[in-house]
């Protein structure tokens, strides 16, 4: 609904005054990025999003212009480019209005990265990119407007962090991080490193290796989570850009068929993207063979830069989440828990005393909403992790069946000498995360039960 609408707009600019046919392809990228991003932020947080939209996008088209030289203003566009997707990741230390800043500041870095023309390094280029992004933004918000799929309040992991155990001197200082510094950072590296394996590899063509980076570490929740997602986004990258490549070569240069196949892949991509990170990944690297095709760059010969690109890619991804100042996803589930075992004891304490919570029980929804992003993979962890990690499906199925079990019940099932009792023991299980020993059912209650496996589970009984 974005896509079409942008491309049309900046082609109507184009038999005007003649853009740069970059800032078309600008508008386009975020056309498919902005209304999911979009779909996250409050309409309380739409202006501060919006310039922090803006901004992000003058920074990434700043640093690519200077990545378009071949001095040292390319290793500082490199260097500007890492800085800033690693600042988006930063700001969700600010809470839910930096979170709704960061993400949508952080379109234009993955959107810039995709020139099929050189980067001008002019103050013309610079100003018809930004039009571009203000004609996809306008388009974006005509179709949230449409579809009111914003939420009414934000939608945000918790604040709080598990507690480090007690050390001392640089390792309490770098267990003391908040997640999103330390993702931050990884993100930063990571990036910086891409430039660098590029360099290497391929100079004319960065995106394949540094896009390959961002897409393995977009919505990073924990090492855990990049591993598991990121092995899903790398084979359908691989698959995508192997299929498109040499599919691209039944079009001719400037064939515009190839462009209807471009356009069909990218509504595919945005209708099947909660199907599963594969699709997405695919059909992403897939326009962009198929883009780049168009162009004039085709052939069975690219194919095996684009794939040791997106290789490369992967494996410098996962390997920054997994050892430079990694975020566990032990630690990260454990809070999620926390938070929703939070919201059901003030929702069942409320009950048990004649006056139900609405706010408790939203928030137990949206808690029970965050946690369910790590459900694929605590179900992989399941069978193939280690430790405690292995535990962790038990104790997010437990979390799910507490939530559903709260959000089915009335007063007329359990009385409020029950709801007081399933209070109790929920006190009891958020006491014992601390401990990370399990309690004992209070009851016989099912829903006491679900608390006192999720307490096993995270003790790494399962």
């Amino acid at each position: 609904m974005v896509v079409l609408p942008s491309f049309w707009s900046m082609a109507q600019l184009h038999t005007w005054w003649n853009p740069p046919l970059d800032a078309i392809v600008f508008a386009v990228m975020l056309g498919v990025a902005l209304p999911r991003g979009l779909a996250r932020v409050t309409w309380r947080q739409v202006p501060i999003a919006i310039v922090a939209y803006l901004l992000g996008a003058a920074a990434a088209v700043g640093a690519s212009m200077w990545l378009a030289n071949n001095d040292y203003w390319r290793i500082a566009g490199a260097v500007a480019f890492a800085v800033g997707v690693a600042t988006t990741v930063a700001l969700r230390r600010l809470g839910p209005l930096g979170q709704a800043a960061g993400t949508l500041a952080a379109l234009g870095f993955i959107a810039v990265l995709v020139h099929p023309l050189p980067v001008e390094a002019t103050v013309a280029f610079l100003g018809w990119m930004l039009i571009a992004a203000c004609v996809a933004a306008v388009w974006a918000m005509a179709a949230r407007a449409i579809a009111m799929s914003g939420p009414s309040s934000p939608v945000s992991p918790p604040k709080s962090r598990p507690k480090a155990p007690g050390s001392s001197g640089w390792s309490a200082w770098l267990r003391s991080l908040a997640p999103s510094t330390r993702m931050s950072i990884q993100l930063g590296v990571a990036v910086a490193a891409a430039f660098a394996a590029a360099e290497l590899l391929d100079p004319s063509h960065l995106v394949w290796t540094v896009l390959t980076v961002l897409i393995v570490h977009s919505g990073n929740r924990g090492r855990g989570d990049v591993v598991w997602k990121g092995a899903q986004r790398a084979v359908g990258a691989l698959a995508g850009t192997a299929v498109a490549t040499l599919l691209a070569g039944l079009f001719s240069t400037g064939d515009n068929r190839a462009l209807v196949v471009i356009f069909a892949i990218l509504i595919l991509v945005s209708a099947v993207r909660d199907f599963g990170y594969v699709y997405w990944a695919a059909g992403i690297t897939a326009a962009l063979a198929f883009m780049y095709g168009y162009f004039g760059e085709a052939g069975s010969g690219l194919l095996l830069h684009r794939l040791l690109g997106v290789a490369v890619g992967t494996v410098i991804g996962v390997a920054s989440s997994w050892f430079i100042l990694p975020v566990k996803t032990t630690d990260v589930v454990k809070v999620r828990v926390a938070t929703l075992l939070a919201a059901a004891g003030d929702l069942t304490t409320a009950i048990a005393r004649g006056k139900p919570d609405p706010d408790a029980a939203q928030r137990l929804v949206t808690a029970d909403h965050e946690l369910a992003f790590f459900d694929s993979t605590t179900a992989v962890a399941r069978r193939l992790g280690v430790g405690r990690a292995r535990c962790l499906g038990d104790a997010v199925d437990h979390s799910h069946a507490l939530a559903r079990g709260l959000a089915n019940t009335t007063d007329d099932v359990l009385s409020q000498t029950e709801y007081a009792e399933l209070a109790r023991q929920i006190g009891a299980a958020r006491r014992s995360l601390s401990s990370g020993e399990p309690v004992a059912a209070l009851s016989e209650l099912p829903l006491a039960t679900d608390v006192q496996a999720i307490t096993t589970a995270l003790a790494g009984r399962c």
